[in-house]
């Protein structure tokens, strides 16, 4: 398993993540009996428009896992926004920093990124130097050009980027800020204790490249524009009176991940060096600067969308697997899945198979498997199965072979095959549709049961 993948896992399922999910599965009810407030959840509703535009609309976090959240927010006053102004920790703050490190190393994320960052070093790291090493890349100060910095100003706070006091109605670009919890709260959202003010004003969707409608399919990230009021606190972490508008003309974060979970994603990220990763489902370059006088220290770190994938794994009913969700959105080509569409079988690749009913929860279940019905290798790399409720899995680099069989999972936050009839599609990378099947109900009733086509 990719290592950002199972940090991922572990925080969100084991850790003080909390599993996000979207806003039209909840209206839909898709979510109906899956919502838990005992292990949390967000729901995040990227199709929404206006400054006033809640992105984040809702956030369970329960008390077993709230700790290490207010451990971080308390940090949150320690830095003043100009970058030009070097801010002064105090004994006090350096505590809360201590606090914080002390309460997130034991947790499975840190450990697992621990364990993976002695495996790059050829021997195992204590829990001293992992403290050790989180502290230098998140709370050394240092030279970004001509700026002072910290990791953890600019990946969990955000900063000012032009340097010298500006008027508070003046917006200036901000840096940074990649941390979920915090643009819900100052979206005036809630933690266990208090209400905090709206700062946000929020702008619109932001995703790039040729995938980019995929972005709001998936929600455990969010690529978006906005404004912040920020408040200004002194050197004491003192709020005063005065505000600086600052402007995000496209910036972004993972949703769910605990503070923890951040800073384990981080530390791999920085200390391995792996760039690229898949994290249920979706395609990421993960990107990290480091401060140029201390290599070992972030300047900024935060995830870039590529796209959304299939697995290419077994076609076991008992395979594990989380991953992106599905969606009613117009966005996708439900008029190709649609019940009065024909079935197709074309001359290069069929759907030969399906699992559609798994036993038990069938989420990361559900499989179709592809046939190569010619002479020569087919490359399908963007590719799309597109399932019965319109949900686009979009196919990376994968080779399949003349006469082969591919076995693809449908990673998903939620079930995407209807245990009712429903009709799956596959279409090429010129969205040429080279296979459609038919499942009737009867054939869905049976669990665990491949359904051949």
């Amino acid at each position: 398993m990719d290592i950002y993948q199972k940090i991922w896992d572990a925080d969100i399922l084991e850790g003080n993540g909390v599993k996000s999910y979207r806003k039209d599965q909840q209206d839909s009810g898709e979510l109906n009996g899956v919502l838990d407030k005992t292990k949390g959840y967000v729901i995040v509703d990227e199709e929404v428009s206006g400054k006033n535009a809640k992105v984040i609309t809702e956030v369970v976090i329960p008390p077993s896992k709230i700790e290490t959240y207010d451990l971080c927010r308390r940090l949150f006053n320690n830095y003043i926004l100009d970058p030009g102004e070097r801010d002064q920790i105090s004994s006090f703050e350096r505590e809360e920093e201590r606090e914080f490190i002390e309460a997130i190393l034991s947790t499975k994320p840190i450990q697992i990124a621990k364990e993976a960052v002695g495996r790059n070093r050829g021997r195992a790291l204590t829990d001293i130097e992992f403290a050790l090493a989180i502290e230098e890349a998140f709370f050394f100060q240092g030279k970004a050009g001509s700026k002072n910095a910290s990791g953890f100003e600019h990946v969990f706070v955000g900063e000012q980027k032009d340097i010298g006091e500006k008027p508070d109605d003046i917006a200036v670009e901000l840096g940074g800020y990649h941390f979920w919890y915090k643009y819900f709260l100052d979206d005036g959202g809630k933690n266990s204790t208090m209400e905090f003010p709206d700062r946000i004003s929020y702008g619109k969707s932001e995703y790039r490249g040729p995938n980019a409608s995929q972005g709001i399919l998936v929600p455990e990230v969010i690529t978006l524009s906005y404004t912040w009021r920020a408040p200004e606190f002194d050197n004491n972490g003192n709020l005063t009176d005065k505000t600086q508008l600052l402007n995000k003309p496209i910036g972004g974060f993972w949703v769910g991940c605990s503070p923890e979970g951040l800073v384990a994603l981080s530390m791999v990220r920085l200390l391995v060096g792996l760039s690229d990763t898949v994290i249920n489902n979706a395609r990421y370059k993960l990107k990290l600067f480091s401060l140029g006088n201390n290599r070992n220290s972030i300047r900024t770190f935060y995830p870039e969308f590529r796209g959304i994938s299939v697995d290419r794994g077994s076609s076991s009913s008992g395979t594990d697997g989380r991953g992106a969700s599905g969606t009613s959105s117009s966005l996708l080509k439900k008029d190709v899945v649609a019940e009065e569409q024909p079935e197709v079988k074309g001359d290069l690749v069929n759907i030969a198979a399906a699992l559609v009913n798994a036993s038990g929860d069938e989420t990361g279940k559900e499989t179709v498997t592809l046939f190569n019905a010619s002479s020569e290798p087919i490359n399908l790399e963007n590719w799309q199965i597109i399932a019965p409720n319109g949900f686009v899995f979009t196919l990376t680099d994968t080779i399949i072979d003349p006469g082969d069989f591919l076995p693809l999972r449908m990673m998903a936050n939620t079930p995407q095959f209807r245990n009712k009839a429903g009709s799956i599609a596959l279409l090429d990378a010129d969205n040429v549709v080279q296979s459609r099947v038919k499942y009737t109900k009867a054939q869905s009733a049976r669990e665990d049961i491949f359904i051949s086509f």
